[in-house]
């Protein structure tokens, strides 16, 4: 058992509409909080074995098992998004996800943070990284 030490969070792009009625697309988190996660650099191998077929994988994050993560996600950990490039349950055991990323080339993504104010009411934050 791998020791989950980290904190990340996976982000999903959602299609809004704005106030003129347009469609937009906004990264939001998928979940709330922070989710623990195990990390670790793909070792050289790991990394050339992943070259073979044309797919660039970089880093590693292992989670707790979940249903609502997809490949077109981001991961956000330490101030810098992973692309998610494949999700391996191992054998179908719903115990961990070992969840395979490179470094997303845009780093500049602005994150609509949910927010609850004073009453019960939602609102949302904009928290946009330079």
């Amino acid at each position: 058992m791998k020791l989950k030490d980290k904190k990340i969070r996976f982000i999903a792009e959602t299609r809004t509409v704005n106030e003129n009625g347009f469609a937009t697309y906004v990264w939001k988190p998928v979940h709330s909080g922070r989710l623990w996660a195990y990390y670790r650099q793909l070792s050289g191998s790991e990394f050339f074995a992943s070259a073979t077929v044309n797919e660039t994988e970089e880093v590693l994050f292992v989670v707790n098992y979940r249903t609502d993560i997809t490949a077109d996600m981001l991961i956000e950990y330490k101030g810098q998004y992973y692309e998610i490039t494949r999700i391996d349950d191992f054998e179908g055991y719903k115990d961990d996800l070992s969840v395979y990323c490179k470094l997303a080339q845009n780093q500049n993504i602005e994150i609509v943070e949910p927010e609850t104010q004073e009453g019960g009411q939602n609102g949302t934050v904009t928290a946009k990284r330079s």
